[in-house]
């Protein structure tokens, strides 16, 4: 029987997602099983933080939060892979002594710098009217990706030469790049940006960080997952966030954040009667939110916890400051249970749905969460490493 944790956010994010992950892959690893973490959407926007128990602290982007327990990462082709926060990234790890284990999807989409600019400019551009973007330009990656002449994926690295990817990158600038502009009315002249597009060495620095990539990497398909005792999906951003969530457009992420992806890649990789599938949703005890868009209940941080201090969400000139709310706990029951349906009117006969909540030192409001909801597990969090998480059967208040 494999053991699936599809580990998914409730709210906009930045609810503990990393922190599940790398407490369900630990579990794994106590009981000398082998483990492969699965990124299922989004790119390298994603920030999930592991602190461990010797105070070992990372901020995941583009591996999976289960590194510290010597968990694989497998990047699905819904992953979108950004070579030069990768190379920053493996090299952050190896110096704490680290070195990840990577399975790369051949269809994974490649994001270039101009995409990543281009993301920018567009930001700045909409000033107060901008969607919070966090610049990485994943939505650029995506549209781009449409076109076969500006297309790049992980197998072309394989069939391409060094002066194949630098003639593509030299197409995208100055063909796909400028007309994009213009249809934005931006002129790349007048722009600070333009010393950076045009300097000699942004297309050589990138084309070094694909080659470091794929010296990284292992290039195969879903079913490197049919190795493994315990695979955790672990999903960026939130089901509020969710690119088909009407009810908050524009302010989405272009990609699925709930089980979506990850039911499509078990249904064609496992035998149902196969497999033990535990679906956990993941929440704080209140709600955060980057940058601009609709916020139900928004507060104060001080309203929260004013003494509170998060060292991962920053300020940065994208998104602003982090946004706080309360929760809402029949609205958050609602969304999950829609979302985890999905799941329950499929014919598999070992799935249940789990709750985790965390930060829980922060901020404790005993009339939500002294009322009656139904999961098959829940966990409570109270501090940020997993030897402090309180793991509690299905419990009645």
């Amino acid at each position: 029987m494999t053991n699936i944790k599809i580990v998914i956010g409730a709210n906009f994010g930045d609810e503990g997602k990393g922190f599940m992950t790398d407490y369900f892959s630990n579990q794994a690893a106590m009981q000398n099983e082998n483990c492969i973490v699965v990124c299922s959407n989004g790119e390298a926007q994603r920030g999930h933080t592991v602190t461990t128990p010797d105070n070992i602290r990372h901020v995941f982007h583009h591996f999976g939060s289960g590194i510290f327990n010597n968990a694989h990462t497998y990047l699905s082709k819904y992953f979108i892979l950004n070579p030069m926060i990768f190379c920053q990234e493996w090299k952050e790890l190896n110096e704490i002594g680290f070195i990840p284990k990577v399975y790369v999807h051949p269809l994974c989409k490649i994001s270039t710098p101009f995409d990543m600019i281009l993301n920018q400019m567009i930001e700045e551009k909409r000033s107060e009217d901008r969607h919070g973007s966090c610049g990485v330009g994943i939505y650029e990656t995506l549209k781009r990706c449409h076109y076969p002449k500006y297309n790049l994926c992980l197998s072309q690295l394989f069939v391409l030469g060094s002066d194949d990817i630098r003639n593509l990158l030299y197409r995208i600038r100055d063909e796909y790049f400028l007309e994009k502009l213009k249809e934005e009315n931006i002129d790349i002249n007048k722009s600070e940006w333009d010393e950076i597009v045009y300097s000699i060495g942004l297309i050589d620095r990138y084309i070094d960080d694909i080659y470091f990539m794929k010296d990284c990497i292992n290039k195969c398909g879903d079913e490197i997952l049919c190795h493994y005792a315990n695979i955790i999906f672990e999903n960026g951003q939130g089901l509020l966030l969710d690119q088909n969530n009407g009810t908050y457009y524009p302010h989405l992420t272009p990609s699925n954040t709930g089980v979506k992806n990850p039911l499509e890649i078990i249904g064609n990789t496992f035998p149902k009667e196969k497999i033990n599938i535990e679906t956990c949703y993941v929440t704080r005890t209140y709600i955060t939110r980057h940058g601009v868009g609709r916020l139900e209940d928004e507060c104060e941080k001080a309203d929260i916890n004013r003494d509170m201090v998060d060292y991962t969400n920053v300020p940065n000139p994208h998104q602003g400051t982090l946004r706080y709310g309360f929760i809402d706990i029949e609205r958050l029951i609602q969304r999950v249970l829609e979302d985890f349906q999905l799941i329950a009117e499929q014919p598999y006969p070992y799935t249940n749905c789990s709750l985790a909540i965390t930060h829980m030192n922060e901020y404790l409001n005993d009339d939500v969460w002294g009322m009656n909801y139904d999961f098959d597990k829940t966990y409570f969090s109270y501090g940020e490493t997993r030897e402090k998480v309180r793991e509690r059967e299905k419990m009645k208040y």
